[in-house]
């Protein structure tokens, strides 16, 4: 992966493919040098950016990009220049990045925290890369922008984020009925149908209940109900896992007037930030999302993502061939081996 040696990001098939993969390698050339040490980026950003998008992770990070900008493009029947896009739930990607270079009418770059723009902002500024505007908070953020300013996005992409959304039936749902947008794209590695994704995210889900979400909603509800007994407040803490908002005071106050409750749905081994919902991790199926996206009005389409072939050993690249090879031959079913999906809903002409 050296520098200045022309990598294929893309297969050129087409003038849009040659035009994504110039401009993504030019992308890494740049991410290759890019030091952020010395910028007003916290330490949580930098470790984020360095070990999912920068180093060994940097290769695949911009070539995830490319696709996800090629495809969303190819399916929108419009010429890049044409073309408003969104990354939303950016966070410290190389969608954005990307997005900013290839020469879109206009980008926008949303997450849920507001000093994730601050950091975009350092590192677009370091790359002289242009964004046209910058969202902060969910969906309703994004529509309520969208409205103000008569944007309209033709492309709302996201990377490994869909699958953090709290309300994912409200999300589509909102998105399809404010006529904002023609495509939502969303890639995510929460891979219901490989058995190897699924146990890892089942494990990560453990992990991060048992180390952090759990105690929370404990305190929480030891907010709500000063001096509870010690075997309601383990009922409740069970209870509660992967509610947040007002479905977390609803939960406790049905609980307590020895109501029936309503299951969440598709939980599993789900969890999240029961005060902000963030960081819920949705593991469902294809069907789940079809159900999901047809009821919100769009069209859904379920494809396999692909391995990334290019760490450090050649022997897990060989690997990782032979499963992009696996994938190719079992076509519409390929999802059953990949490690990301990608998971569109779109309006039909």
């Amino acid at each position: 992966m050296g520098i200045n040696k022309e990598h294929t990001f893309i297969e050129a098939n087409d003038d849009t493919a040659r035009l994504i993969n110039n401009w993504a390698n030019h992308l890494y050339q740049k991410l290759i040098v890019l030091d952020i040490t010395d910028t007003d980026i916290d330490e949580f950003g930098k470790y984020y950016f360095n070990s999912h998008h920068a180093g060994s992770r940097l290769f695949f990070s911009v070539q995830s990009s490319a696709h996800i900008i090629y495809h969303s493009v190819k399916k929108s029947n419009k010429t890049i220049s044409d073309i408003t896009f969104i990354d939303y739930g950016a966070g410290l990607g190389t969608l954005f990045l990307l997005a900013g270079l290839v020469g879109f009418k206009e980008v926008y770059f949303n997450d849920y925290f507001p000093q994730w723009s601050g950091y975009a902002r350092i590192v677009c500024n370091k790359l002289e890369i242009k964004i046209t505007g910058f969202i902060n908070g969910d969906i309703d953020a994004v529509i309520d922008y969208g409205k103000k300013n008569s944007v309209y996005f033709d492309i709302v992409a996201s990377r490994n984020v869909v699958e953090h959304i709290y309300d994912l039936r409200s999300f589509y749902s909102k998105l399809y009925q404010s006529d904002l947008t023609a495509i939502c794209y969303a890639t995510t590695t929460a891979n219901y149908h490989n058995i190897a994704m699924r146990l890892k995210h089942y494990w990560y889900h453990k992990k991060v209940e048992k180390s952090a979400y759990k105690k929370q909603r404990e305190d929480h509800i030891k907010e709500l109900i000063p001096g509870i007994d010690s075997k309601e407040l383990e009922e409740l803490i069970k209870l509660t896992r992967g509610r947040a908002f007002a479905d977390f005071q609803d939960t406790v106050d049905l609980y307590l007037a020895k109501k029936k409750l309503i299951p969440v749905e598709f939980l599993g081994t789900n969890t999240c930030d029961c005060k902000t919902g963030v960081w819920a991790e949705h593991l469902i199926t294809k069907e789940n999302y079809f159900d999901i996206i047809q009821n919100a009005g769009f069209t859904p389409e379920y494809t396999a993502g692909f391995w990334d072939t290019n760490y450090k050993y050649a022997f897990v690249n060989l690997l990782t061939g032979i499963l992009n090879s696996i994938i190719k031959v079992f076509g519409t079913r390929g999802y059953w081996f990949a490690p990301f999906v990608n998971v569109v809903a779109f309006k039909k002409l």
